[in-house]
C-alpha cells in the first residue's frame, strides 16, 4: 500500500473524529457556552446556546414567574463588563437524553447575592451535531450554610 492509498483512509478517520462526538459531549459544550457566557458576560456565547425562539420562565425573589425570550434574557447581561467574572459558579447536575431531545439540570451559585438557582434546560438537536436550549425554567433560593 502506498501513500496515495492511505489518503482516503486518513481522511475517513479524521472526519470520524470530528463528527464522532456523542450527544452528551455536544450538550455539555452548549451548556458550557451558557455557563461561560453568563459568568463572563460574553453575549455571543449565551446567544450560541439558545435557540432564537426559546422561552425562559424565571422565578423572581417574590416567587412570581417571569417569561423572557432568549433575546430579552441575553440583554440582561449587556450592562455588565464583557470578560469580567460576575460571580456565577455553575455545574451540571444531570443530563437525560432521548433521541434528539434532552433535559439538563444545573446549579448556579451566586454568593454575592446569597442565591442558589436550579435551572432546567430543555434542549433539542436543531441540526446534525448542534444542540441548543429551546426552553429554560429556573427557581432560586438562599444558599444554605453548612
Amino acid at each position: 500500500m502506498n501513500f496515495k492509498d492511505l489518503i482516503p483512509i486518513l481522511f475517513l478517520f479524521a472526519s470520524l473524529s470530528v463528527y464522532g462526538q456523542n450527544n452528551e459531549d455536544l450538550i455539555r459544550h452548549t451548556i458550557q457556552n451558557y455557563f461561560n457566557g453568563t459568568a463572563y458576560n460574553h453575549l455571543s456565547q449565551i446567544e450560541a446556546a439558545f435557540y432564537p425562539e426559546a422561552d425562559l420562565f424565571l422565578e423572581g425573589r417574590d416567587g412570581e414567574i417571569r417569561k423572557f425570550t432568549a433575546a430579552e434574557y441575553i440583554a440582561l447581561f449587556k450592562k455588565n463588563e464583557p470578560g469580567k467574572f460576575g460571580g456565577r459558579y455553575s455545574k451540571i447536575l444531570s443530563i437525560d437524553i432521548e433521541g434528539n431531545l434532552a433535559q439538563v439540570k444545573a446549579e448556579i451559585l451566586v454568593p454575592s447575592r446569597n442565591r442558589r438557582y436550579i435551572d432546567v434546560f430543555i434542549m433539542k438537536e436543531v441540526e446534525t451535531s448542534k444542540w441548543q436550549i429551546i426552553s429554560k425554567a429556573a427557581n432560586s433560593s438562599l444558599i444554605k450554610k453548612e
